[in-house]
């Protein structure tokens, strides 16, 4: 611990008076500021400078800095830095007085004023030094984590909080003297703390997090819906809408009930409990409960659900206690079904009836059977049954009865395609125009031999010369692309000249061989090697030496393609314009030889040419 000025202040004056004593007789008239201390001088710095602790008279002065203000250099202080910071302790105004805590020595340096009061007969606050016969100086010093006794330094109030000085929390230590600048408590305002005792700024459990000041986290619970749109509700009933429940539902689960106000618009509907409707605590929907009365008013009522600024409605229709439904729609409205095979319809009724309803069921046309009635169930509105498809290739209707009413459906019954994936169903190799771009006239069509679109968005369409180790050339297909059940789409080069337009264009991503070659599609899996498990359907012509079974070896004329057939009997002449032309090309036995046959004129079909059946 170094000594203070206060310690060497009066050994320092003695060497002074001896060295000036030895240097001879004392000169009659001292001079104030040659830097020796002279009789009748108590100090003499070299300097005239006021308020440095020796003034122009060169007697000892107290500064005029206040601790509390200069965070910086006193001359003669022992620490050299004033109370322990920039800012003294917590005011303008120091830790006792205007004057720094009472005495020549500052009372934030290592070393107090020892066993000499800090300046006066009272201590720094009280009658009792500074805690102990060790004053504010020592290991508890009034700038450690316990404060220099039970008494702040000068005030009942410390020096920039309500708890004393002395406390644990104490003037300089790590939770400031006024705001706290990070510690676990803060007297005042948290600037970062994980506990805050008044506004916290960003710590651990935050303003916004799941606990945040006793709240619920994440913003309030809000209204999100009042759902069916529309329902039913039968007169002289107390309970839930019909065929469906009507209810509120908010944003999420809170941890107490939350209560949303339902209004009607009418007499004829009322909501149980005055129209509060409670969600339960950590459920996110709750029924409407309503009592329906159609003498009350008009038949149908409007609900609004409230709940702070969000509004929901839906309607509500109120029937009569006996009132008849009627037969609305069988749905769907056309079907295709295998033979054999069955499909699903849906008879749908205008309201829900009052008691259960039979409904009679027939076919036409031999389109395949139904069961003899269906029956819709009191308060639903709707029943399903399944159509058994008939002889392939029959068409007709099937018919559900109410009563005098009827309402039907168109059917067909489609053989089941022998190939259930898309196919490529023509490939025009070499362009039969002349000049230097006509071998460039070229296109690749695809077939949906299935029942259904196909969504063939990103699959890829490659093509290998006839003895290339790796497929060279890929068009990705946009996003938006789609086969339709039994439709095509056609992709051509830069240079196609067919009258049909192309759906998609390969620019100059490849050039097929006339001679030989590859073309195969799959979807975005598929790489680039020879064999790919995820390629679909791949055609290998003339010398190509990769093909599904056997290459069709023969090759195409300039103005030809090649064709995948219609069934196991189709030929050149009957795809080309026999009874297969209109067929869909379906044929596949994973033997290119066998599924393909020759065209002398070429036939391109796209998107918008319609459909064909396998």
């Amino acid at each position: 611990m170094s000594l203070s000025f206060r310690h060497l202040l009066a050994p320092m004056s003695a060497v002074l008076l001896l060295l000036s004593a030895c240097g001879g007789d004392d000169p009659k008239d001292p001079v104030c500021g040659n830097g020796i201390v002279e009789s009748g001088e108590a100090c003499d710095d070299g300097n005239r400078t006021e308020g440095d602790r020796c003034n122009n008279s060169c007697q000892i002065t107290t500064p005029t800095v206040d601790a509390g203000t200069d965070a910086g250099v006193i001359p003669g202080d022992d620490a050299g830095t004033d109370a322990g910071t920039e800012t003294d302790a917590g005011t303008e105004t120091d830790a006792g007085t205007e004057t720094d805590a009472g005495t020549e020595t500052d009372a934030g340096t290592e070393t107090d004023a020892g066993t000499v009061d800090a300046g006066t007969g009272t201590d720094a606050g009280t009658e009792t030094d500074a805690g102990t016969t060790v004053d504010a100086g020592t290991t508890v010093d009034a700038g450690t984590e316990t404060d220099a006794g039970t008494v702040d330094a000068g005030t009942g109030t410390d020096a920039g909080t309500e708890t004393d000085a002395g406390t644990e929390t104490d003037a300089g230590t790590e939770t400031d003297a006024g705001t706290d600048a990070g510690t676990e408590t803060d007297a005042g305002t948290d600037a970062g703390t994980e506990t805050d005792g008044g506004i916290d700024a960003g710590p651990a459990p935050d303003a916004g997090t799941e606990t945040d000041g006793g709240t619920t986290d994440a913003g309030p619970v809000t209204l999100t819906a009042l759902e069916p749109a529309a329902t039913f509700a039968r007169s002289g009933t107390t309970g839930e809408t019909i065929p469906e429940s009507l209810e509120v539902t908010l944003s999420t689960s809170s941890d107490t009930a939350v209560v949303v106000q339902v209004t009607s618009s009418s007499p004829s509907v009322t909501v149980a409990n005055n129209g509060q409707v409670v969600v339960p605590a950590g459920a996110r929907s709750a029924a409407v409960i309503v009592t329906a009365d159609a003498a009350a008013g008009a038949a149908k009522a409007t609900l609004t659900a409230t709940l702070g600024a969000e509004v929901r409605a839906a309607t509500v229709r109120v029937l009569g206690e006996t009132e008849a439904a009627s037969l609305a729609l069988l749905s769907p409205e056309t079907v295709d079904v295998a033979p054999g095979k069955t499909v699903n319809l849906t008879v749908t009724l205008d309201v829900p009836p009052a008691a259960d309803t039979i409904i009679t069921l027939s076919t036409t046309g031999g389109v395949g059977t139904v069961p003899t009635s269906v029956t819709v169930p009191a308060n639903e509105i709707s029943a399903k049954f399944a159509l058994t498809g008939g002889t392939a290739g029959a068409t007709g209707t099937v018919v559900a009865t109410l009563g005098a009413q009827s309402v039907s459906a168109q059917a067909k019954v489609t053989a089941e395609p022998t190939t259930n994936h898309i196919v490529i169903s023509e490939v025009a190799a070499a362009g039969p125009a002349t000049g230097p771009t006509g071998d460039n006239d070229e296109f690749i069509e695809l077939y949906n031999p299935t029942n259904a679109e196909v969504d063939i968005g990103g699959w890829k369409v490659q093509y290998k010369s006839a003895t290339g180790p790796a497929y060279s050339g890929t068009v990705t297909l946009p996003t938006t692309a789609r086969i339709a059940a039994h439709g095509f789409y056609l992709l051509g080069r830069t240079g196609y000249l067919g009258t049909v337009t192309v759906d998609h264009s390969w620019a100059t991503a490849f050039s097929m061989g006339a001679g030989g070659g590859h073309v195969r599609v799959g979807p975005a899996s598929l790489g680039t090697a020879i064999t790919d498990a995820n390629a679909v359907d791949t055609l290998g012509y003339g010398s190509a030496d990769s093909p599904e079974g056997e290459a069709i070896k023969t090759v195409a004329a300039k103005a030809g393609s090649y064709e995948r057939k219609a069934n196991a009997g189709s030929s050149s002449a009957t795809m080309e314009s026999g009874a297969d032309a209109a067929k869909g090309n379906s044929y596949d036995t994973n033997v290119n030889s066998a599924d393909f046959i020759l065209r002398t004129t070429r036939g391109p079909q796209n998107k918008a040419s319609g459909t064909e059946q396998p």
